[in-house]
């Protein structure tokens, strides 16, 4: 399969590099900043059930991704369809106070609503403060035993389909911009420190297995001429493909459950430069039997139900250069 891939990649270079129009590069500054609240787990229930705010303060979250795009235009003739293709390469270093990663990709638009695209991402991480960047999960103590930094990695190949439309694309007016967008990404996730089926933690996020993952996002929002640029809402799904990538004493844990998100949010746009995302997200996750015992995680329990919850009021600030 990857062959092929790696083909089909080196021959939309080529096509891109021999029959490109004038070429542009951008530089972007992405800052997260994540409020998590506290939600106390409810057990023993065997229906999807809601789990209220128990608290106003749990975790915070800061992550900060610079980008840099280099644009080539390949238009295949004067339609409005196809004369806005271009080939993005993408280069991302990722750092956040547990972890650093990169990330190169590239992105190819055949026709204005699609857009192809396939990258690597290679990180390492550490303990900080308590917080596990990266770390490996000790079935005798129930505990995350760190990594090595920079001898272990971590490694995600991921490719990915999207579309995307606006309504003004067809009526055009400023005030008639209703955008939609939907993905689908397929990607292969690795920890080379551990063994296959064995759990482990990257960035604070546990239960993690090596295998194959999706992740797939639906956007349906409503954009204006004003500072208040864009309101809407996004959907997302993500999860592992197989119930057996982890251990079988930890399948009654369901490693194939479906994490679904909804999150509405506005998007602000100062000028040119700057920006800033509010995002207020809903989520579900796994409800078990009876909480963690001693030398216990959530891999050793038992699932019952979907549970759902107030995840996180996060910011995304966005700096273009």
């Amino acid at each position: 399969m990857k062959k092929p891939l790696i083909l089909v990649l080196m021959m939309v270079l080529c096509f891109a590099f021999v029959y490109a129009d004038e070429q542009s590069s951008s530089m972007s500054l992405v800052t997260d900043f994540t409020i998590w609240p506290d939600n106390e787990p409810i057990y023993d229930k065997t229906v999807t059930h809601f789990s209220h705010i128990t608290g106003i303060y749990k975790a915070l979250e800061l992550r900060s991704t610079f980008s840099y795009n280099y644009t080539i235009p390949v238009p295949f003739s004067d339609n409005p369809l196809v004369r806005g293709n271009n080939v993005n390469l993408v280069g991302s270093v990722e750092l956040t106070p547990v972890s650093i990663a990169v990330e190169p990709s590239v992105e190819f638009t055949p026709i204005a609503f699609l857009v192809f695209s396939s990258g690597v991402k290679l990180g390492s991480g550490w303990k900080f403060i308590g917080i596990d960047g990266f770390s490996n999960y000790n079935d005798l103590t129930g505990t995350y035993t760190p990594v090595i930094p920079f001898r272990d990695l971590f490694f995600r190949f991921w490719v990915q389909g999207l579309f995307q439309f606006d309504l003004a694309a067809i009526l055009p007016g400023d005030w008639n911009h209703v955008v939609t967008q939907a993905s689908y990404q397929a990607m292969y996730t690795m920890n080379t420190s551990a063994n296959n089926k064995d759990v482990w933690c990257w960035q604070a996020s546990n239960n993690l297995v090596n295998g194959w993952e999706y992740y797939s996002s639906v956007v349906l929002g409503y954009q204006m001429p004003l500072v208040l640029q864009m309101v809407g809402v996004q959907c997302e799904f993500s999860g592992y493909y197989s119930a057996d990538d982890i251990k079988a004493q930890y399948r009654v844990f369901k490693n194939d459950f479906m994490t679904t998100q909804i999150n509405p949010l506005a998007i602000f746009k100062f000028n040119e430069h700057h920006s800033l995302t509010v995002m207020f997200n809903f989520a579900n996750r796994r409800g078990f039997l009876r909480p963690a015992g001693e030398n216990e995680t959530d891999v050793d329990l038992t699932y019952t139900s979907a549970e759902w919850y107030f995840k996180r009021l996060a910011f995304r600030y966005t700096y273009n250069f």
